[in-house]
């Protein structure tokens, strides 16, 4: 639709000499708007250029910059908004005037176009009377504002020429009576001088050493600062030590506090909210010690308390049910109301500490073990350093043996549960790992090293390093007596390994290299993995299946599976843990659990195998119970890779119970 207009194309206002002067773009991928504006533009004394496009529109303003800017808002590449905005931040383009004209008669695309910077906005179909109109008006408004620059101009440097008129006057002056007072002034200005360095280097000092002893956000001393307090500490303990009589009350204490779940508060409600919680935090600690304890933040959100000399024992334990108590009250961030608790390691400064350091390091330590008891608080006591340090020990010495090949693979046979007047036919092994460490005589329980590579990165290595393993000497086996049919082996992996991001494709791997077929396979997993995100761990069992490896449940009855899980997961065997079975003598009701499993295996067409079997009358109960498979030192121990292929031997008449 071709926009109307009046044949008087003479807007008021303007003389022709400065239409003459004036150059207007006119922006618009309509050819019949652009020839019809550019016809009454050049007629009205207008020079007169044309854009089809944002882009083409940028380019020409390159080469020739435009008094005004018609532009249409709609347009192939750049819309008129964009082009706006870049002309705007421009200084050279920023004052040239645009007048938008668009179809588009939205208030919302109004106030957009003024946003932008626009200067007018004129709304399809136009009158030619009315675009002329407003575009002398604009240029009008663009010469006066011109204007008013070189004006201001002038004036600014009238005023400049004035000033400098001024200070040179105030300088000559100045200089006169500078000539008098120059020694006075000097000797006054020197000595300010030196007052002003010294209170601004106190000052520096200040904040210096504020920033070095204090924490940032809550304004509680840092563990410098808390370091410092317990150097001072520590003499006076020693000093005590001399005198014999001197009671345990007159030394005095660290509490070591922790708070809960605020890694994931600080998570899910952002860091801001996180701060706000770990000042209310701090409040609320300075509200509960007593006077002249020193409270301090030492991390994220652990604090320390050193309370004062002569501190007794029970307002020890008071102050720490109190301080559990506070800092679980509610506390509102935002939208919501977060409940935490506070565990709390205490440690008695008492005369034998010598470092300040070892005091924190002991409150560390009970802090961890607070962590683990229902009331969330513990006392240290040397015996928890012996066993970290044990820990740490050990921990090494497992990684060196990984990396030396130290560890060695057991083999203790699965049998099948049949009369006790026959020998019990060998089904499966499971491969334990042994670990002997160098210097020493006996093997390690793997109940001392195992949970420790739980805990580390060791064992995902560690279980790396057993089914590799157990794979070459399957297909050691294998390749030995080809034709002869040999027991599954069963490997132990723990949840934490499962979840790893190559797991199957470690699993493909050592099988390829191996040549070991997955059916002589078995995978045993704990019932932890019912805890947490289950989907994936289900989805790596089930690609296990797929490719012909059995999954057993271990330790069955220990964990937290429910009936839902067990019968949507991909398993073939439970395993009955040898806590249930060791009592089943003695105890009713582990006899009656394991009566229970077995039926609950019956009913999903599992396989069970009981753990642990010592006695004859244990395997006969079993037998009874209809468990169809057991392990235990009632069949054989554990053995090396020798003995159990020596014990391959006799496969065909199994083994005997041992009497």
């Amino acid at each position: 639709m071709f926009p109307t207009h009046n044949t008087d194309t003479t807007p008021r206002g303007v003389s022709h000499q400065d239409r003459i002067r004036s150059k207007i773009l006119i922006v618009d991928d309509l050819p019949s708007n652009l020839r019809l504006l550019s016809t009454a533009l050049t007629q009205a004394g207008y020079d007169v250029r044309n854009a089809t496009s944002g882009t083409r529109a940028m380019m020409m303003m390159s080469s020739e910059r435009p008094d005004l800017i018609l532009l249409d808002i709609q347009l192939p590449d750049l819309d008129g908004f964009a082009v706006c905005r870049q002309l705007n931040v421009n200084e050279a383009t920023a004052d040239i005037p645009i007048i938008f004209m668009s179809a588009l008669a939205q208030a919302q695309d109004k106030l957009k176009a003024f946003s932008v910077g626009g200067a007018d906005y004129i709304t399809k179909p136009f009158q030619i009377a009315e675009v002329l109109v407003r575009i002398a008006h604009q240029l009008e408004l663009g010469n006066l504002r011109q204007t008013l620059k070189a004006q201001n101009q002038k004036l600014r440097i009238i005023l400049q020429q004035y000033e400098l008129a001024e200070t040179q006057i105030h300088q000559i002056n100045q200089e006169l009576e500078q000539r008098v007072l120059t020694r006075t002034n000097e000797l006054h200005n020197a000595n300010r001088t030196l007052q002003q360095e010294s209170r601004e280097r106190q000052q520096a000092q200040a904040k210096l050493l504020r920033m070095a002893m204090y924490d940032s956000l809550t304004g509680l001393p840092n563990r410098t600062l808390l370091i410092e307090q317990l150097e001072e500490t520590l003499p006076t303990n020693q000093s005590l030590q001399a005198n014999q009589s001197a009671p345990q009350e007159q030394w005095s204490a660290l509490l070591m506090l922790d708070c809960d779940r605020f890694r994931t508060i600080n998570d899910t409600l952002g860091h801001l909210q996180g701060d706000r919680l770990l000042m209310e935090i701090a409040d609320r600690i300075l509200a509960t010690v007593p006077a002249h304890s020193v409270a301090a933040r030492l991390t994220d959100d652990k604090f320390a308390i050193l309370l004062p000399m002569g501190t007794e024992h029970n307002a020890i334990t008071s102050l720490v049910q109190q301080l559990q108590q506070t800092i679980a009250v509610p506390i509102v961030l935002g939208d919501h109301e977060i409940t935490i608790s506070a565990y709390v390691g205490v440690v008695l400064v008492d005369a034998h500490y010598c470092h300040a350091e070892h005091v924190l390091r002991d409150g560390s330590l009970a802090l961890i073990k607070a962590k683990q008891k229902p009331a969330g608080w513990r006392v240290f006591n040397p015996e928890m350093h012996r066993r970290a340090l044990h820990r740490l020990t050990l921990e090494s010495q497992l990684r060196q043996a990984l990396r030396q090949q130290q560890l060695q693979v057991f083999y203790q046979p699965i049998v099948a549960l049949t009369s006790m007047s026959t020998a019990a036919p060998i089904v499966g092994y499971e491969a334990l790992v042994r670990w002997q460490p160098e210097g020493t005589s006996d093997f390690l329980s793997p109940a001392d090293f195992i949970p420790l590579a739980e805990e580390s990165d060791l064992i995902s290595q560690l279980g790396n390093w057993v089914f590799r393993t157990v794979c070459e000497q399957l297909s050691q086996w294998h390749q030995t007596c080809p034709l002869q049919q040999f027991p599954f082996v069963s490997v132990n992996f723990s949840v934490r390994h499962l979840q790893g991001e190559k797991f199957l494709q470690q699993i493909e791997s050592v099988l390829q290299q191996t040549q070991v077929q997955p059916a002589w396979l078995k995978f045993e997993i704990t019932e932890n993995l019912f805890i947490g995100d289950t989907q994936p761990i289900f989805e790596t069992l089930a690609q296990l299946r797929r490719w012909g490896i059995q999954i057993s449940i271990d330790d069955f009855g220990t964990g937290y599976s429910s009936l839902s899980y067990l019968k949507q997961l991909p398993v073939d065997t439970l395993k009955i843990d040898r806590a249930f079975i060791k009592d089943m003598k003695s105890d009713c009701d582990n006899l009656n659990i394991v009566k229970a499993i077995v039926q609950l295996a019956q009913v999903l067409n599992l396989d069970v195998v009981a753990e642990g079997i010592e006695t004859a009358w244990q395997a006969q109960q079993l037998i009874n119970l209809g468990c169809s498979h057991g392990q235990g030192y009632l069949f054989s121990q554990p053995l090396d890779s020798i003995a159990a292929w020596n014990l391959l031997g006799g496969i065909p008449d199994g083994i005997s119970a041992k009497p």
